[in-house]
């Protein structure tokens, strides 16, 4: 692939390309155009240093030079970042790849290569009646989907290790999960100009995005945290129900009442909606079950917080998918402080492991789980 170059020092530009990649450098913006006309180059990767006027004037002129499906990488300043992210979406620009300012020189040649395919692909594609399951978890706040995004898929990955499994944090408010796994290397977003084309999309080997775990060579996660649009979304979900066989969404907030949430609701296929077990969170969940239940959306709950002997009432007509019991605040800060998975943990809580195991055992049997 020939890629062309825009950095101020042509002897350290290659450092940051793939290896074996054809690498042309422009050590100027002027002579990157006057290049760009003369090779028209498959790709091109800009660091932007290089421009002094401002993005929304370079930007959409550079991107107007190039081929129409020719790659742009971009490779920015801190002070670049939101506004380059900014044109780049008002703009409509496509093909356009923005990478974060945090990286290392190591990271940003890892994810041009992953960008440009360097990284060898093996892509695992299910048949029609093989795809998988997409779970969305919902919540109004503070009802445990991290904790739970952190522990359970553990045990699902324990008990069915020809499975492959894959939690998305697209908690773009609060997005705890990619801090707590450290996914800032692993954020899908990079990919947005991928996700346009579910052609384009089903070629690419999402594992190798997403972070394996140490442990669970079949676990995986990844940073989805980001303004989807709701045509990004659907490919999204489509492509990774290909390549994998159980995919949670840790959507987070269930408002406000975004296109983007209409599409994940009757997209996937399985809508959780996280419930403290009190009576002031158990009124305002049901209240959004009607609501959407009118619009054709099925919605189960996962009750959480109960305490032991507690009992509940949530109404005869809605679905109780699972039950958890109430852990202790200064034990789930203690774990969450340390990075520490509960369920790995020596003195784990008896309670809550078994809540999780009986949910996963009525997942793989596709029937809801109730216990306390």
């Amino acid at each position: 692939m020939k890629i062309l170059v825009c950095y101020p020092m042509k002897s350290l530009a290659k450092t940051y390309m793939p290896v074996y990649s054809d690498v042309l450098v422009a050590e100027s913006a002027a002579e990157f155009s006057r290049l760009v006309q003369l090779y028209m180059p498959e790709a091109s990767v800009i660091f932007s240093e290089m421009f002094n006027s401002p993005v929304w004037e370079w930007l959409p002129a550079l991107k107007a030079q190039l081929p129409p499906n020719s790659p742009l990488i971009i490779v920015p300043l801190y002070r670049d970042e939101k506004m380059i992210e900014k044109v780049a979406e008002e703009s409509g620009l496509e093909h356009v790849y923005l990478l974060s300012a945090h990286l290392s020189q190591e990271e940003i040649r890892h994810q041009i290569s992953l960008i440009l395919g360097f990284v060898k692909e093996c892509v695992d594609i299910r048949s029609s009646k093989e795809k998988g399951l997409v779970y969305a978890l919902l919540s109004y706040g503070a009802s445990g989907i991290t904790t739970f995004c952190i522990n359970y898929p553990v045990i699902l990955a324990r008990q069915h290790p020809e499975k492959r499994i894959v939690v998305l944090d697209m908690n773009d408010a609060k997005p705890d999960l990619s801090r707590f796994f450290k996914l800032q290397q692993h954020q899908l977003s990079l990919f947005r100009p991928d996700f346009i084309d579910i052609q384009t999309t089903a070629k690419r080997n999402w594992s190798n995005v997403c972070k394996q775990s140490a442990h669970l060579p079949n676990l995986y996660y990844a940073h989805a945290a980001s303004k989807w649009k709701s045509s990004e979304l659907s490919n999204l979900i489509n492509v990774f129900r290909m390549q994998f066989d159980y995919v949670y969404v840790d959507w987070g907030y269930c408002f406000p009442e975004s296109e983007t949430l209409q599409r994940l609701l009757h997209t996937v296929d399985r809508n959780l909606l996280f419930v403290r077990a009190d009576p002031f969170s158990i009124d305002s969940a049901r209240e959004w079950l009607y609501k959407w239940r009118e619009r054709g959306v099925k919605c189960e709950v996962l009750l959480s917080h109960l305490d032991p002997g507690q009992p509940f009432r949530i109404g005869e007509d809605v679905s109780v998918y699972g039950v958890v019991p109430r852990i202790s605040e200064s034990r789930l800060m203690q774990s969450h402080q340390s990075c520490s998975v509960l369920i790995e943990e020596f003195f784990a809580p008896k309670s809550y492991i078994s809540s999780l195991k009986e949910i996963a055992k009525a997942q793989y049997m596709e029937r809801s789980a109730v216990f306390c």
